[in-house]
């Protein structure tokens, strides 16, 4: 019981933060992306409101990019090399992460 009344506080909690962040993420300050970052950590990578969320963006830029309007295409294909760029960052990190722990093991069970 009090497990599930974390959760749904948690939940309500991290999307408060989403939301209270990307009406702040227009602000000169920056301070509205560090609120969407810990948003999205505590509604976690599994909520299905937020990938639903991701889907749409990813939708939306798509479409954005093949735009007839120069500028709005321009912006939408700069959005998309950033987005790959950092998600194969993400990529080859989480590779790096992991690389030490499977050799770990694999001298351990060795041993």
């Amino acid at each position: 019981m009090l497990g599930q009344t974390l959760r749904l506080v948690r939940l309500i909690v991290g999307w408060i933060c989403i939301i209270g962040g990307l009406i702040l993420a227009i602000s000169p300050l920056p301070f509205g992306f560090v609120i969407v970052i810990a948003g999205v950590i505590l509604v976690g990578p599994r909520d299905r409101g937020l990938r639903m969320a991701r889907a749409w963006w990813n939708r939306l830029i798509r479409s954005l990019a093949s735009s007839s309007v120069p500028l709005v295409a321009m912006a939408a294909r700069r959005i998309i090399a950033f987005q790959s760029s950092i998600e194969q960052r993400m990529h080859q990190w989480m590779a790096t992460r992991s690389t030490p722990s499977v050799a770990s093991r694999r001298v351990a069970a060795e041993e």
